[in-house]
């Protein structure tokens, strides 16, 4: 009785001191900086340069526009055909970490069920090899915040395919008073005590006589399903690694493989070599983490299994495989991977080296950071050339209607600044319909002969906080040499700004999309950590 009591004791002080050991965690976080090491890192990775040929990288895009002849939408999709050509090649392993998926009840047919294409052909693959290892780790919004398992995790899970969800309580809070990452701490914690009671009772599902709807789940809202969206952050990573003839390939990309979102407007870049094995790595990592917290759905319930998955289904990969190759002509191509903070290191790195000359180019879903601001401001002011932006209007989401925030008041901060200073800077609206100008890109590039540069950085960071900061965890890939993949963006996007074909796709700065609700909500809402991801 006496040891029981001890142990209560202790854990209450535990319970107590929570909250002070929170901020010693949090003040951690914020100070931790980038390291460039061989070493792949469940958080603020940033991989060496890789060199590759030009033909081991290329890029894919999805995008939609207006015909003003027949009055309708259209789209073009490429990259989900991309990402089921790589699930259909694949020999041994197809690993992938996605934000959205499974997810989002409604009863509207798709204009393209991606994620009934995407589980057919992995289950496809796995009735055909039985033996090929295929783990996905997904946000907690797949499961509806709680214990949901939805109709697609569910194929896959009777298919021998598990799934893993991040946890997110390692990182920042999302909010600068983190209220959202106390509950969540204190919740774990009763848990934890209770041997998960104080779980099973939250994660009752309300009765359909309280109003609380759940627009992730049929079931209805629990409690516990509530109080952990209350962390307001994500695993916002859209990363898919597959081998095929002993080369593994990489996808870094804006694009969530998922049915609400197929008519986005989204980039990926795919890379093959040992780029994409330290990819692996970096999603193992975060496997890992998952695993002793046992936040998995399993495709094989038994001890052995579980005990051998590390070693037997996602085994580490050979250190030595693991390494840079030295530039030459056939390996002209640079390319390196970067997450949560070392994304904004990377953005500022490239907006900073810019030279007067230099063409610059962005694409941004969220635009708000007030570091990536200031440095497109101090950018803008020198070059010769006008920085050309395509902002999504932060109208649509997903069928509601959004006030703006933060792209209008950011556009207008920067036509304000532009009059100030002399900005060189030219902003443009992607005129959506419902769907969403989802990418987050840049490229710079200098066609002068005795400097050319051709510079690209891509994936799943907004250039916000909440992306750029340790918060949520993002991934992109940086390019250096690449002409062909840079030219690429570079057309669609100049097909984008300048409407050449005769199609809509972007729309001036002024009128339709100009007015905004005010700087403070923008800034505000970026300092205290509520701007969207």
């Amino acid at each position: 009785m006496i040891p029981t009591f001890m142990k209560l004791k202790k854990a209450f002080r535990l319970f107590c001191l929570s909250p002070v050991l929170l901020v010693l965690l949090t003040g951690c976080a914020a100070v931790k900086t980038c390291r460039i090491s061989l070493d792949p890192e469940r958080l603020t990775a940033h991989s060496p340069w890789f060199y590759v040929s030009d033909d081991d990288v290329d890029i894919q895009e999805d995008y939609s526009g207006f015909d003003p002849r027949t009055q309708q939408r259209f789209s073009h999709l490429n990259i989900g055909d991309k990402a089921i050509d790589m699930i259909n090649n694949a020999d041994e392993v197809i690993l992938a970490s996605v934000f959205l998926f499974d997810v989002f009840y409604s009863k509207d047919q798709p204009h393209r069920d991606i994620v009934e294409e995407i589980t057919t052909s992995i289950v496809q693959k796995k009735k055909g090899n039985p033996e090929i290892s295929v783990v996905l780790i997904l946000d907690p919004v797949n499961r509806a915040y709680g214990r949901r398992i939805g109709p697609a995790v569910k194929t896959l899970l009777e298919n021998g395919v598990d799934v893993f969800y991040s946890d997110l309580l390692s990182t920042r809070s999302a909010t600068a008073l983190g209220l959202g990452q106390l509950s969540n701490n204190i919740l774990r914690f009763a848990d934890t005590i209770t041997f998960g009671i104080v779980g099973k009772i939250l994660s009752i599902p309300a009765t359909p006589k309280l109003p609380l709807d759940n627009p992730l789940d049929e079931q209805g809202l629990s409690l516990e399903a509530l109080w952990n969206a209350l962390a307001l952050k994500a695993n916002h990573r859209k990363l898919l690694v597959t081998d095929c003839d002993g080369t593994y390939e990489a996808m870094v990309t804006s694009a969530n493989p998922h049915n609400a979102s197929i008519l986005n407007t989204n980039f990926s870049v795919t890379v093959k070599g040992d780029i994409a094995k330290y990819i692996y790595m970096v999603i193992r990592e975060d496997i890992i983490f998952s695993k002793k917290l046992d936040l998995v759905d399993w495709s094989d319930n038994s001890k052995a299994y579980k005990k051998n998955f590390l070693t037997e289904v996602l085994p580490p990969l050979p250190e030595a495989d693991i390494n840079t190759s030295a530039y030459s002509s056939s390996s002209p191509v640079a390319v390196s991977f970067v997450t949560e903070s070392c994304i904004r290191r990377s953005v500022i790195q490239m907006l900073e080296n810019a030279r007067q000359d230099d063409l610059v180019r962005i694409q941004m879903f969220y635009l708000s950071d007030f570091k990536v601001i200031k440095a497109i401001i101090k950018t803008a002011k020198r070059l010769k050339k006008p920085m050309l932006i395509i902002l999504d209007p932060s109208n649509d989401a997903f069928g509601m209607k959004k006030d703006g925030t933060p792209n209008r008041q950011v556009a207008a901060y920067l036509m304000k600044k532009k009059k100030q200073l002399g900005l060189n800077i030219e902003i443009r609206w992607y005129d959506t319909h419902g769907e969403q100008n989802h990418a987050k890109i840049m490229s710079i590039i200098n066609n002068n002969p005795a400097r050319q540069k051709y510079e690209l950085i891509n994936g799943s960071a907004n250039w916000t906080g909440k992306n750029l900061k340790d918060i949520n965890l993002e991934a992109n890939i940086c390019l250096r040499g690449s002409k062909k993949v840079v030219n690429k963006f570079n057309a669609l996007f100049d097909l984008f700004w300048w409407n050449s074909d005769g199609m809509v796709y972007t729309i001036g700065y002024q009128g339709k999309y100009e007015a905004h609700t005010g700087l403070n909500k923008w800034k505000n809402g970026e300092r205290w950590g509520y701007v969207a991801w």
